[in-house]
């Protein structure tokens, strides 16, 4: 985890280097929860340094307010160019929060991409 001031958050998520997860892609998804006063998302390890400096990051422990989950350089084209991470990495991310209502959001999420992948299935 990272702290940023807290004006710093919209640049945070509007960086290309970021691709949105956590909480800050739940409102896209639309599954009831919004972001307000932190950021999570994903950003290659080659872009990580001049991320930190630019927003001016500091490390923050359990009371950060931006969680970077970073991505080996060999392994980024799976997300580079999205603004939002896959919805199967959002949900896991948001369930393993210790937040109870992400926590839950991010469950019952995995449950309904679950449901749908076995209908596909069902219906080959």
């Amino acid at each position: 985890m990272h702290r940023a001031h807290p004006g710093e958050i919209p640049y945070v998520l509007e960086d290309e280097a970021l691709v949105a997860s956590g909480i800050s892609a739940a409102g896209a998804l639309e599954i009831g929860l919004l972001a307000s006063r932190e950021a999570d998302g994903y950003v290659s390890q080659a872009q990580l340094r001049r991320f930190l400096d630019e927003h001016a990051l500091s490390p923050g422990g359990i009371d950060g307010n931006i969680r970077l989950r970073v991505v080996p350089d060999n392994a980024w084209q799976c997300l580079a160019g999205r603004a939002l991470a896959p919805p199967a990495a959002v949900a896991l991310d948001l369930a393993e929060e210790l937040d109870p209502r992400s926590e839950a959001a991010g469950k019952k999420l995995v449950r309904q991409i679950d449901r749908q992948y076995r209908a596909r299935v069902r219906n080959r």
